[in-house]
């Protein structure tokens, strides 16, 4: 029978247990490769999101901006449904107001000896109550409204904190004027004349224009549109080229020095989107225009009863 042999215990040398254990436990830390490589591509990640993030923001400045015009839209034919015609454009003192064609139009009014055009400038002389303040009460604002001097001069001080006053709904979220601007204009006349009684737009001056006297129909003439303001502008609340233009430039053109100093100039719609202008048609359907629209095509969307003018009569028609 063989004697079992003693136990011995192993124990490694201190030197050999040093060096599995350094082989063994990974390193910490990263290098400097890898960081590297890291920062490029968030960097990378940044360049392509930064023209997504511009574009959902000018798309979400430009939906905002459309339903601005569409909340106008509906208040004009709230007004017109109570009124049974669509605000005047703006007025005079002596205003008389009249249906459009029942009337012949008042181009001129004897004064003295002499005869003057029956149209404003846009200076701040005159009554030039607009269409913006007839909306107030259809666009929440029945308060400020009421606060209107009517029987004042829009620049009179009784109506100052009127032209003081911010009102949202007229004003583009990309709009970077002074916050009493008007970002919308009222469409009075399909060319670049003065705004005025014989204006063949929806909005101008000292008429009342009802649907069934559109020989096109509210829902092909333009109603509104976006604008972009002029130095010395005179606010929301005035019936000159602050809220009211024309069709006889392009679409975002910008009108030279000379021009702005002549106070008869109206100039025509524009805005801060890119490639062209919102605008809003008397149905309430906003559609956006291009810059580059051909302009007799939309100057002919300006006026309300162009296609009776080129309808044939029925002696033409024998």
């Amino acid at each position: 029978m063989i004697a079992a042999s003693p136990r011995r215990d192993f124990r490694p040398h201190p030197s050999i247990t040093h060096e599995c254990r350094t082989w063994r436990e990974p390193r910490s830390g990263v290098s400097l490769v890898e960081v590297i490589v890291v920062v490029l591509i968030v960097l990378i990640l940044l360049a392509l999101s930064i023209p997504f993030v511009r574009n959902m923001r000018e798309l979400t400045r430009r939906s905002n901006c459309d339903q601005n015009l569409i909340r106008l839209a509906l208040a004009m034919q709230a007004y017109s449904s109570d009124q049974a015609h669509l605000p005047s454009g703006t007025a005079s003192f002596d205003a008389t107001f009249r249906f459009w064609p029942e009337a012949s139009p008042p181009v001129a009014s004897e004064v003295g000896s002499s005869t003057i055009d029956l149209s404003i400038t846009s200076q701040p002389e005159g009554y030039h109550h607009n269409w913006a303040t007839s909306l107030l009460p259809h666009v929440d604002q029945t308060g400020l409204f009421q606060s209107i001097d009517s029987s004042a001069s829009i620049y009179a001080e009784s109506n100052r904190l009127i032209r003081e006053t911010m009102v949202p709904v007229f004003r583009c979220p990309a709009d970077e004027s002074i916050p009493t601007n008007a970002s919308y204009a009222g469409l009075h006349h399909s060319n670049t004349s003065p705004i005025g009684a014989s204006n063949d737009g929806l909005l101008f001056l000292n008429a009342w224009v009802r649907s069934e006297e559109i020989s096109d129909g509210m829902s092909a003439t333009i109603l509104l549109g976006e604008k972009r303001s002029f130095a010395s502008e005179l606010g929301w609340c005035s019936g000159t080229r602050a809220t009211l233009r024309n069709a006889g430039h392009p679409i975002n053109s910008i009108p030279q020095e000379e021009q702005l100093s002549d106070l008869n100039f109206v100039g025509g719609l524009g805005s801060r989107h890119f490639g062209g202008a919102s605008v809003v048609k008397g149905d309430g359907a906003v559609t956006f225009l291009s810059e580059t629209i051909d302009q007799p095509l939309f100057q002919s969307m300006i006026k309300r009863n162009d296609r009776s003018e080129t309808m044939p009569t029925e002696t033409d028609s024998d």
